[in-house]
């Protein structure tokens, strides 16, 4: 969709807002539950749709150059930040912490976010 909007002469900057109000929240979709226990190597699969699509829209320039000149951040970065403001949102209540046994469950999205936002 971008190579196809940017071959009918739309600016970058529109296709900049393009990718973050269309291509973007798909790749962030529900991540308060998943970010948690996402591999890295899938953090960085998702990562690369994002350099994809930047480099379309920015050909020549380097991924973090291309990410200092439109003010936008990693997914990486971006996900700790959504989770942080989503769990800043329900931190009013005060919930006890539950005693576990394993880490995969205290890495999962509950104990997660109660361990890491109280």
């Amino acid at each position: 969709m971008l190579y196809q909007l940017k071959r009918a002469g739309i600016t970058q900057k529109d296709l900049v807002s393009v990718y973050v109000s269309v291509v973007r929240p798909v790749l962030e979709y529900a991540c308060p539950v998943w970010h948690t226990n996402l591999p890295q190597y899938l953090s960085d699969n998702i990562e690369v749709i994002q350099k994809r699509a930047l480099k379309c829209i920015f050909p020549g320039l380097g991924y973090a150059e291309i990410l200092r000149r439109v003010n936008l951040d990693t997914l990486n970065v971006r996900r700790d930040s959504i989770c942080q403001k989503y769990f800043d949102n329900i931190q009013q209540n005060v919930y006890p912490l539950p005693v576990t046994r394993k880490n995969i469950f205290r890495n999962s999205f509950i104990p997660w976010a109660l361990y890491n936002c109280q």
